[in-house]
């Protein structure tokens, strides 16, 4: 609340001294432009405190192993067999 102040006064410091101290009032204007991002990164200073690393190491828990399948050949894994008939077709062979 106290830098939202400052940065009022100084827009308003900005418009009245626009026309009278045109530097004094430039300097105002970058004030009042820089307050905000001071104010935030002042404001989130140091609320976050990282948390130390573990004493120990722990480790991750095991996952089961997965059987594999059969080892022999099934109806459903056997590769098709071409159909009967020409092998080359959409091809001319003179």
């Amino acid at each position: 609340m106290i830098s939202m102040l400052i940065r009022t006064l100084s827009v308003i410091l900005t418009v009245v001294l626009w026309n009278i101290e045109r530097h004094v009032a430039i300097g105002t204007l970058i004030l009042g432009a820089v307050l905000p991002y001071v104010a935030v990164v002042i404001a989130n200073a140091g609320r976050e405190n990282a948390p130390s690393l573990p004493g120990t190491f722990v480790p991750a828990p095991t996952r089961p192993v997965l059987m594999s399948g059969p080892t022999h050949p099934t109806a459903e894994s056997a590769p098709e067999a071409k159909p009967s008939g020409r092998a080359d077709q959409g091809r001319d062979h003179g």
